[in-house]
């Protein structure tokens, strides 16, 4: 007698992750670049600023001979080089307040998962860094969107609107701020709402605050610097973007909360540690932070007025000025944003180039939004940049020609 074996399946955790909006199209690239299309990549966070070489140097210093295991609480040089960083916003951390991950990615996990357990709601203002809807998926929690609009340059809406998506359920708030993928900044008085809501409904604020230091005509913050939310706040951060060194793959996760950092901690020793020569690489830069920081930053703030002057002077396009980060997301008189940028990659050049952008449908929770947004990173220099503005707008021109909205 024979037994009916039923079919192996993947968990429905894995199959609620979404594929990455900004990554998924990298098979039409690679075609259109063996048809010999140049393709101006505008569509990561990558940019090509280069490492500052302090990084580089301190790496080939290392002399042990051995690359062992670094502790899960971090290299203590490489916490005091974090402690010192932070008190260039007069944040007073010890090493029992912070912790090294690997990446921010990872910070957003462990927050997650110290302060939600399974069939829990998080909040957050959408759109955002698509990668929370995969970190929520596979933690079994709810993200809860709060839809923001890119006419009023994606400001938030009042106390009451936001105090009303909250339940029983609900453990945390996230904040991105300066925001991936918009560009915005919270200023003061929307800062003293969230405060003021977490407070009032003991939420925490998962503070994603990787772009810190690139905000343009305004002064860096973080939440870890108002004492009234002292124990609802969990700092997640990143060397990627203020470095320019993405792929060494270090961030961290701070909080004033004991109970929080004991728990970061248990689940930090799951995974061993952090890399231990990108801790050591990070030592001098952290160390003395402002002197690189200011110099990425004002390129930065140099290529979004290239990008805003060509995406303001576009017919049908609107787009809102970003205060920071590296990225503007903008409105276009297009039906579906996914469609024009596969006809950029499939069907689209002039003089054997075209450009990559990604459309903003996924950085929504909520579904049918951001279907005619696109996200362009200013990651490359200005000359570039300018090219791959000026293939935007050609290519729009003629998508527009052959498809009537």
């Amino acid at each position: 007698m024979t037994t009916n074996k039923s079919a192996l399946n993947v968990s429905s955790r894995a199959e609620n992750v979404i594929a990455s909006p900004i990554r998924k199209f990298l098979p039409m690239v690679l075609a259109a670049e063996k048809r010999g299309i140049k393709v101006f990549k505008v569509n990561v966070g990558d940019s090509d600023i280069a490492v500052p070489e302090i990084f580089l140097k301190t790496v080939k210093k290392y002399n042990d001979k051995n690359i062992k295991y670094a502790p899960s609480s971090g290299v203590i040089e490489h916490m005091q080089a974090w402690i010192k960083y932070y008190k260039n916003f007069n944040i007073e951390l010890k090493p029992e307040n912070i912790i090294p991950t690997v990446g921010c990615a990872e910070a957003i996990l462990f927050a997650i998962l110290a302060v939600t357990d399974p069939g829990d709601e998080v909040m957050i203002f959408e759109p955002f860094y698509p990668s929370y809807k995969g970190l929520a998926a596979i933690c079994n929690i709810k993200l809860v969107p709060i839809t923001l609009h890119v006419e009023n340059g994606f400001a938030l809406p009042n106390k009451e609107e936001i105090a009303k998506k909250i339940t029983n359920k609900t453990k945390a708030l996230v904040v991105i701020n300066p925001n991936n993928p918009t560009g915005s900044i919270l200023n003061e008085k929307e800062i003293a709402v969230i405060n003021q809501i977490a407070k009032e409904h003991n939420l925490f604020i998962l503070a994603d605050e990787t772009y810190r230091e690139i905000v343009f005509d305004k002064k860096p913050t973080s939440f870890l610097q108002f004492p009234e939310v002292r124990d609802n706040v969990i700092a997640l951060d990143s060397v990627s973007k203020k470095f320019s060194c993405p792929g060494a793959r270090i961030g961290s996760i701070a909080s004033f909360n004991p109970e929080i950092m004991k728990s970061v901690l248990k689940i930090a020793m799951i995974r061993l540690s952090a890399p231990t020569l990108e801790q050591f690489g990070m030592i001098p830069l952290l160390s003395n932070a402002t002197k690189y920081t200011k110099k990425i930053t004002a390129e930065y703030k140099k290529r979004r007025d290239i990008v805003c002057s060509f995406l303001q002077k576009m017919p049908g396009v609107v787009c809102s000025k970003p205060d920071g980060a590296l990225y503007v997301i903008a409105k276009l008189p297009v039906s579906n944003s996914e469609k024009f940028v596969e006809f950029l990659l499939n069907d689209f050049n002039y003089k054997n180039e075209t450009v990559q952008i990604t459309p903003v449908e996924d950085f929504y929770f909520t579904s049918g939004l951001g279907k005619n947004e696109i996200r362009i990173a200013y990651v490359l220099n200005q000359k570039d940049l300018k090219k791959a503005m000026v293939l935007l707008e050609k290519g729009l021109e003629s998508y527009l020609s052959v498809n009537k909205n």
